[in-house]
Formats: C-alpha cells, sequence, structure tokens
C-alpha cells in the first residue's frame, strides 16, 4: 500500500522523499539533504514545501486506502512559515485523526467529494524548521 505511493511523483523521486513511517494516520517522509540543498549549504525552501504538501497527500491517500476508497487527492490552498534552515536529513510529518477520515469517507461515499485542512511540519535534526497549512480536497475515484 505505501511501498508505490511517490512512484508517479516526479518531484518526490528527485528529491529523493521516502516513507519513514505510517501509523494510525500519522505519516512521516524523510529526504537526505544533498538533493535538496541550496547554494547557501541549507535545504531548498521550494523542496521544504514540496515534502510539506506531500506529507499531507499522503497522510489523506494512506487513511482512505486503510478505509478501502480510492480517490483523488489535491492541495488547493497553503500557508507556509520557515522558522530555521535545515542543515541536515529532512523530515516531515502530518495527520489525519481517525474522526475526520471517517468524516471524509461519509462525504465521498454521500456526495463524492470532501475538504480536509491539515497541518505539516519538517523538521533537521531536533530543529523544527518549517509548518505549512493546507487544504487538500478529495474526490471519490471509485466505488
Amino acid at each position: 500500500m505505501i511501498s508505490n505511493l511517490f512512484d508517479d511523483i516526479a518531484p518526490a523521486q528527485a528529491l529523493g522523499i521516502g516513507i519513514a513511517s505510517w501509523n494510525d494516520g500519522r505519516v512521516e517522509l524523510v529526504a537526505p539533504l544533498e538533493p535538496n540543498r541550496n547554494d547557501k549549504g541549507t535545504a531548498f525552501a521550494g523542496s521544504i514545501a514540496s515534502m510539506l504538501a506531500l506529507a499531507g497527500w499522503a497522510a489523506i491517500t494512506l487513511s482512505l486506502r486503510e478505509a478501502g476508497i480510492e480517490a483523488e487527492v489535491m492541495i488547493v490552498k497553503s500557508e507556509m512559515e520557515y522558522v530555521a534552515a535545515a542543515n541536515t536529513a529532512l523530515f516531515a510529518e502530518a495527520a489525519v485523526p481517525e474522526e475526520e477520515t471517517a468524516r471524509i469517507v461519509q462525504e465521498l461515499n454521500g456526495r463524492g467529494r470532501s475538504r480536509i485542512a491539515l497541518q505539516a511540519h519538517l523538521h533537521s535534526g531536533a530543529t523544527g524548521c518549517a509548518s505549512m497549512s493546507a487544504s487538500y480536497a478529495v474526490i471519490r475515484t471509485a466505488k
């Protein structure tokens, strides 16, 4: 279920993004610094934004797959905050609470679409580096 999650997302492959853990609606992504470095030797802001957006997307997608639902998940709005430079491996996490998964499933079964707002956070070592508040649209693709 998770081994091929990023197969069709070329930027995730180029940035070296993988899944470090997945449990109870919470996903943690990991990526090495090297393919994500900027001219200052720290993580490129675009890489950080991509990881945070993908963390939310992955948490929603995997939560729905566990519930037996296939859906298209798209980010529709986001706001970023960068608070510190990332100078080691990057870790991004996001979580979908169980009650939110249940709400989305109910809406997908009824209207075929839903929305969810999530927070995602990125750290490098023990340093919190960035966060994203994002809204995602969810559209059911198969019954």
